[in-house]
């Protein structure tokens, strides 16, 4: 039989394409194309650009799009296939303490799921299928050779924030905790308590505590966790209480030892766009936070680069901020 010459442009006319990444895992090799133009299974990693620092991991449902950014800097994109209808991937603010480089699915016949990484319930990020639309049970599926370097990058307490638009990032510096004003010597004291911590690390027999941080505007209150469990709860004042909070999402980076400050990852949640982030916005947000000042000093005590902090209107109800693999919050209503 002759054969005939096979062209990329003859493959996507046929339809075939995504088939053939499907069948293929999505292992596709990376490519230079600008974000808006992959193709199901393709993806860029460049993981020079940021060698060190906490990682985050974003996914945008609409876009069927996956961002890691590491000390705020964005490393990787590449298309996922989320959860098909009846089956939605859940939207809302996770972390991944759960990790298995080959896990065998129980619910579906040990179906092979390699480079998991559990965010909520069975959903995870994990190497699958990628036809260029929703079709998984609920978890994020990723080019197979892009699962398998996320997998490696990741720390214990990754945030993953998965929302129905892009997601914005940008970058924070501030002398206070969360971004609120104190003087020299206290703000050393508490940053003290942060300078020399490294990254939460995720090899057997390593573990350390992953610490988050949730504030509801509802309850005016603020709870901390530490691998999901409630570690701290206080009430704690508002400024303007009648005014919303909005959404928020806050990694710490760490601390600049020159000018003693925290330098933080701001999430602009549901933006748009990748850089659509108000800074001002930012911190006038969490410049409204009252926190006591003996709360203010256990929380301090216990930041860790890579610590996350999140700002929400919702009420914080167990049911949306704990879970066995560490629900910072969810919005059932859609992030």
């Amino acid at each position: 039989m002759t054969r005939g010459k096979i062209t990329r442009r003859g493959i996507l006319a046929s339809g075939g394409a995504a088939a053939l990444i499907a069948a293929n895992g999505g292992s596709f090799a990376q490519t230079e194309k600008p974000v808006t133009d992959l193709k199901p299974g393709e993806w860029t990693w460049y993981p020079e650009r940021a060698l060190e620092g906490p990682v985050a991991v974003l996914v945008s449902l609409s876009d069927q799009l996956a961002f890691v950014y590491r000390n705020g800097i964005r490393i990787g994109v590449s298309t996922v296939s989320t959860g098909r209808k009846g089956y939605e991937t859940p939207t809302g603010v996770f972390s991944v303490l759960s990790k298995e480089k080959m896990h065998l699915s129980k619910a579906y016949n040990n179906a092979e799921m390699p480079d998991s990484q559990f965010f909520f319930g069975g959903c995870a990020l994990h190497a699958g299928g990628l036809p260029g639309y929703p079709s998984s049970h609920g978890c994020v599926h990723l080019p197979k050779a892009f699962a398998d370097l996320v997998f490696g990058v990741t720390h214990n307490g990754t945030p993953v924030i998965v929302t129905k638009a892009r997601s914005g990032i940008g970058s924070l510096s501030h002398s206070g905790l969360v971004l609120t004003s104190s003087d020299l010597k206290a703000v050393e004291t508490m940053t003290g308590h942060v300078a020399g911590k490294s990254l939460p690390r995720d090899k057997s027999g390593e573990k350390d505590d992953a610490f988050a941080i949730v504030v509801s505007g509802a309850d005016s209150r603020l709870i901390a966790l530490k691998n999901g469990k409630e570690f701290i709860s206080a009430d704690i004042g508002i400024e303007h209480p009648r005014l919303p909070l909005g959404t928020h999402v806050y990694l710490l980076k760490g601390i600049n030892p020159a000018t003693h400050v925290y330098d933080w990852m701001a999430v602009g949640l549901g933006t748009g766009h990748e850089t659509a982030v108000d800074v001002q916005r930012e911190i006038a947000a969490t410049a409204r936070l009252m926190i006591p000042p003996n709360v203010y000093q256990k929380i301090a005590r216990n930041l860790h680069p890579g610590a996350t902090m999140m700002l929400t209107d919702l009420p914080a109800h167990p049911e949306t901020r704990s879970a066995t693999d560490f629900v910072i919050m969810r919005d059932s209503a859609g992030v």
